[in-house]
């Protein structure tokens, strides 16, 4: 009996396995791409390769910081100097951070006299460098305040005075000079004399020629004078500063205002002959303006190195602490 194949089922079961083996090489393959991958996640750098390291980032300066460093300047007397490294500066970079800081603003009002003073110090000095810096802080600390302007004022007239000392003591040097190489060269000679004619001769005894005169010698050179020093000249210097009470009336109606006085500054460094000048208002605060004043105390001035009274005018303003 003839029998025939059937070529299906053989055919079906092929096509099973070769979908089988083609999932064995596909599943082969991706798990070794994760095994190639996998070093490349944990992989240890190459010997001789320095690792990037990357520096922390600095904590930011916060205002208690700044507060803090302005007090202990304070206490150190740092008040405007080293240059960064003083407590006015230190109030300045609050204001910077937060411009409504009543710790600062009420700070950089009590420190302003003081910092004042030392302007005026260093430009007696003649440190105007220095002097400049300090009024540079000041009118950062108060803009547009009249004891700025008029610290200006003296720090200009101070390096107009040097600049003019030190023409004069070129043009004396100059002088000198001068003078010391028309000493040091040699004298011109006398001119050749020249032979006179010859005369004829004379039978008759020759008259008697009349004597010449002596030479009269010449007078000895003065030395050339030396230069002199230039003596000092110079404004008062504030060195003790009492602040003034702030009227009790004033304060509860929450006044402010200023005082414009004139006083002399006598040759001992006293204060006499305090006036009122202009005040605004006229009257609340005069008295306590002229109390405090009177018992500021100066370096004299100086005029050719001469201790001598001199007449100043200050404005002395009364603000409110900020609430």
């Amino acid at each position: 009996m003839p029998f025939e194949i059937r070529s299906a089922p053989v055919q079906n079961r092929l096509r099973v396995a070769t979908l089988s083996l083609a999932c064995v090489f596909a599943i082969a393959a991706c798990g070794g791409k994760e095994e190639a991958a996998a070093p490349a996640a944990g992989a240890v750098p190459a010997a001789g390769a320095s690792p990037q390291v990357v520096a922390p980032a600095a904590p930011e300066v916060t205002v208690s910081d700044l507060i803090a460093a302005a007090r202990r300047a304070e206490g150190e007397e740092r008040l405007v100097s080293p240059a960064g490294d003083n407590a006015i500066e230190y109030y300045l970079q609050v204001l910077g951070k937060e411009a409504n800081n009543v710790s600062a603003t009420q700070a950089l009002v009590d420190l302003f006299p003081l910092a004042a003073g030392n302007a005026e110090r260093e430009i007696a000095n003649r440190s105007l460098d220095e002097a400049a810096r300090i009024i540079a802080l000041l009118d950062q600390a108060s803009p547009g305040s009249y004891t700025v302007s008029t610290l200006k004022s003296k720090l200009n007239a101070a390096r107009t005075q040097m600049q003019r000392e030190e023409e004069r003591r070129l043009a004396q040097e100059a002088a000198a000079q001068q003078r010391e190489q028309a000493a040091t060269q040699p004298a011109a000679p006398p001119p050749a004399a020249t032979a006179a004619p010859a005369q004829p001769t004379r039978t008759a005894q020759a008259e008697p020629r009349p004597a010449e005169p002596a030479p009269t010698q010449a007078a000895p050179a003065e030395p050339p004078p030396s230069a002199q020093p230039v003596a000092e000249s110079r404004d008062p210097v504030l060195v003790r500063q009492v602040r003034p009470t702030y009227p009790a009336a004033a304060a509860r109606r929450k006044q402010e205002g200023w005082v414009e006085v004139s006083f002399t500054v006598g040759t001992n460094g006293s204060v006499s002959d305090v006036n009122v000048v202009r005040a605004q208002p006229r009257g609340v605060f005069d008295r306590d303006a002229v109390r405090a004043v009177s018992q500021w105390q100066f370096e004299p001035a100086l005029d050719n190195g001469k201790t001598v009274a001199r007449q100043l005018t200050r404005r002395i303003e009364f603000a409110l602490k900020a609430q």
